[in-house]
């Protein structure tokens, strides 16, 4: 290729380049503006650092933004935190779930807590309701940046449930927490 050949393909790429970046920082603006939009009606945690152990010699950090334990219906819940999420429990259906830092109401308040043991995940839920309850789960493995599907078995009513995963787990997303007894 010549000189004349080469700099408009050059031009193009940086063209090109430089609109994907502007393309970026538009969408990362965006983003940042609907999480602050949020974070003004409901509770957040600040921007956090999991850090996870992949063996014995090594580890795996993941940085999260600032960003809501729930909202919009979804626990966001990450690796070593503990969590509190107040239901109402209206006419026989859960609904409104929204984070509380202490139970008042310990009768329709489920705790969650992700952690590591060696490895392994386990996410522990304590059920407070006189009847069974299932829940949508969605897990975040440490090497992917999507969330994927998972099964979780029912919570007993006034029971304690444990998941667990046999790899590293930077966090959990839990909705439609709902009766078994319902669909």
């Amino acid at each position: 290729m010549n000189l004349h050949t080469r700099i408009p393909i050059l031009l193009f790429s940086a063209l090109i380049a430089l609109q994907v970046a502007v393309a970026q920082q538009t969408k990362d603006t965006a983003e940042r503006e609907t999480r602050e939009a949020v974070c003004q009606r409901v509770t957040c945690r600040p921007p956090t650092t999991v850090r996870l152990r992949l063996n014995d010699k090594e580890y795996f950090e993941m940085q999260f933004p600032k960003g809501p334990y729930v909202a919009d219906g979804f626990i966001n819940i990450l690796a070593g935190e503990e969590l509190n999420v107040e239901f109402d429990d209206r006419r026989g259906q859960l609904s409104n779930p929204h984070y509380v830092k202490s139970p008042v109401h310990p009768e329709r308040t489920i705790s969650l807590r992700l952690e590591q043991k060696d490895e392994n995940m386990i996410l522990e839920i304590k059920n407070p309701f006189p009847k069974e309850i299932v829940y949508d789960c969605l897990i975040q493995h440490y090497s992917e940046q999507r969330l994927r599907r998972t099964s979780v078995l029912p919570v007993g009513g006034g029971l304690m449930s444990f998941e667990s995963w046999p790899y590293p787990v930077a966090q959990v997303v839990i909705s439609h927490v709902r009766y078994s007894s319902q669909k």
